[in-house]
C-alpha cells in the first residue's frame, strides 16, 4: 500500500501501464491520504481512502509530512551554522522525535495494559490486596529457608556433572 495525494489518479495509471502485471502480483496499491477532497468522488474516497483499508486503522498517511514539517523549527537556528553544529541539531531534533514517539507509545501501552489487568482481576475474581498478600507469602517462605534442602543440593551436583560431561565431549 502506497499513500499518495492522488493515489486514485496512480492507481489508474499503474493499471493500464506496462508494469501492472508486476504490480497486482505484489499487492501494490496506490490509496490517497486521508484528507483527500470528498467533494472529489465518492466512489473514489470508497475504493482509495484510508478509512475503507483494511489495517490502516486512523493512519493519515502524512507521517513524513509531519515529521519534516516537524524539522522546520530547527532551521533558524542552524542557518549560520558550521556543518557540524547543523548536523548535530538536526541529529537531536530527530532523536527527540523518536524519544516523544516512544513515549506516546509507552503511554498507550499502559492504558491498554491497564484495562487488561483489571479484566484479568474481574474474571479471576482477584484484588490488588491479593498481590501483596502472594508478595507477603513468597517472602515469608524465602526467609524461612535457612538451609538448602537435601534435593536441591543433589539435583545442582547433577546439573554440574551433565555440565562438565557436555565440556568433555
Amino acid at each position: 500500500v502506497m499513500g499518495y495525494n492522488i493515489g486514485c489518479s496512480y492507481q489508474k495509471t499503474v493499471n493500464s501501464s506496462s508494469i501492472s502485471t508486476k504490480a497486482h502480483s505484489n499487492h501494490h496499491h496506490f490509496i490517497v491520504n486521508s484528507f483527500h477532497g470528498h467533494a472529489h468522488n465518492h466512489q473514489c474516497q470508497l475504493w482509495f481512502h484510508p478509512l475503507y483499508q483494511h489495517g490502516l486503522s486512523l493512519e493519515d498517511l502524512k507521517t513524513c509530512k509531519h515529521i519534516f514539517s516537524g524539522s522546520n523549527a530547527v532551521a533558524p537556528v542552524i542557518f549560520h551554522a558550521s556543518y557540524f553544529h547543523w548536523l548535530q541539531f538536526i541529529n537531536l531534533h530527530f532523536q527527540q522525535w523518536d524519544s516523544d514517539r516512544y513515549l506516546e507509545l509507552m503511554l498507550t501501552i499502559i492504558d491498554d495494559l491497564s484495562l487488561t489487568v483489571k479484566e484479568f482481576k474481574l474474571v479471576l475474581n482477584i484484588s490488588d490486596g491479593d498481590f501483596k498478600h502472594w508478595n507477603m507469602e513468597e517472602l515469608e517462605f524465602l526467609e524461612s529457608l535457612t538451609e538448602e534442602r537435601e534435593g536441591d543440593i543433589e539435583a545442582m551436583i547433577y546439573v554440574d556433572a551433565l555440565q562438565s560431561l557436555a565440556k568433555a565431549k
